[in-house]
């Protein structure tokens, strides 16, 4: 039985109707360093994190950790709805969009030389010591300094290092200020 014109026309019309915008949407949500895995090394979730188009963070947090970290590190990432937000809240916090030096001190005050958080004293890449307790209402969670803080990474290896993103009030950036 052959299918009629007008139904093949139908078909084709309906095929160019539902396609070309689902492949501009798709166009438009993806990203190149966009990865269906998540990393269990920092190292790895850093690297893959700077591909984004717009992490600023991330991208200095590369550069950092090329140049100054040979070993396992645990970074604190901002808690943020996405790109856009953080630089948003970044330009923010400093006045203007922030520099090189500048994102690459803010990274260095939320990166430490360590393969995990546990409680007692941690010391940031830019020298501060800090506290970490862990609060009893939050399974997974710490709190280093004024920060909430909670595993995002599964290591797996123990020197794999661990990326720990913030918990705070939605639209307002929380980081540990660098020196």
């Amino acid at each position: 039985m052959r299918a009629s014109v007008p139904t093949l026309t139908l078909g084709a019309l309906a095929g160019l109707f539902l396609g070309v915008p689902a492949l501009l949407i798709g166009g438009y949500i993806w990203q190149a360093g966009l990865d269906l895995r998540s990393p269990s090394s920092s190292r790895e979730w850093v690297g893959l994190c700077a591909r984004g188009r717009e992490d600023i963070f991330c991208k200095a947090a590369k550069h950092v950790v090329a140049r100054e970290v040979t070993g396992p590190f645990v970074v604190i990432y901002p808690g943020v709805t996405g790109d856009r937000d953080l630089t948003a809240a970044l330009t923010v916090w400093k006045g203007h969009d922030p520099t090189e030096q500048e994102l690459a001190a803010l990274v260095r005050a939320n990166l430490f030389l360590t393969a995990d958080l546990g409680v007692g004293e941690v010391r940031s890449l830019d020298g501060q010591l800090w506290q970490v307790s862990r609060p009893a209402d939050q399974k997974g969670s710490y709190k280093i300094g004024p920060l909430r803080v909670h595993r995002h990474t599964r290591p797996a290896k123990p020197d794999d290092g661990a990326v720990y993103v913030t918990l705070g009030p939605r639209g307002h950036i929380t980081f540990l200020p660098p020196r």
